[in-house]
């Protein structure tokens, strides 16, 4: 990320993400749900990295901040237990928010190395710690509150190009989940006073643009 020639510096860096929740599974009261949308939104990060410079090789374990959000469209199934009486033509929004604490130690290399300008590639894994989630599906008729995620814990495959000029640094960067994640929830259906589950498993990957400074 990082140009200048000293062995050891500390940068800042802060910038939006966008979150690509992949659906592999997506079902209600078992039966699989067939009709559905994703809207990516943007949201934004925060970090603190510490690279190790050797000659054109960077060591940077970093902590950062993630906000992520996303939104599911969707429509129930005909033959859902949820209600036959649901009209399945309407379409439903879920809304998917989360705050994570995120560990990468990524490896860069400097591929242009001239005065005050950079290029570099890094790469490498990421441990992530969701410590908040805030899904939520609200309709007239139609609810579903977002109960656990099977799992807090994750890990990413992290791959990027820095760019510097003096000082401050540009970084575009793109995650590939490892995990599967599959999230919970309690639907109500208030017209028909029902209840029941509603599920789905996703792998999250991330696009990331960030702008920073070296002290």
């Amino acid at each position: 990320m990082q140009i200048h020639d000293k062995p050891f510096d500390i940068s800042f860096r802060i910038g939006f993400n966008s979150a690509f929740p992949l659906i592999h599974h997506f079902s209600i009261e078992g039966i699989e749900i067939m009709d559905k949308q994703i809207h990516y939104k943007v949201g934004y990060l925060a970090a603190v990295t510490f690279s190790v410079n050797i000659n054109r090789f960077t060591l940077q374990p970093s902590v950062s901040w993630y906000h992520k959000e996303a939104q599911i469209q969707f429509s129930l199934p005909m033959n859902s237990n949820a209600s036959p009486y649901i009209n399945s033509i309407e379409r439903y929004d879920m809304d998917l928010e989360g705050n994570s604490l995120e560990i990468p130690i990524l490896i860069g290399y400097q591929v242009v190395k001239e005065g005050p300008y950079g290029l570099n590639l890094k790469f490498g894994p990421k441990g992530i710690y969701q410590y908040q989630a805030k899904h939520r599906c609200e309709n007239s008729t139609f609810t579903a509150e977002y109960e656990k995620d099977n799992m807090q814990y994750a890990f990413n495959f992290v791959s990027a190009v820095g760019v510097t000029i003096g000082r401050l640094f540009l970084d575009f960067s793109y995650e590939f989940a490892l995990h599967n994640i599959r999230s919970d929830f309690k639907f109500y259906d208030i017209s028909q006073e029902k209840s029941g589950t509603l599920s789905f498993e996703r792998r999250t990957n991330v696009l990331s643009f960030s702008l920073g400074v070296v002290f």
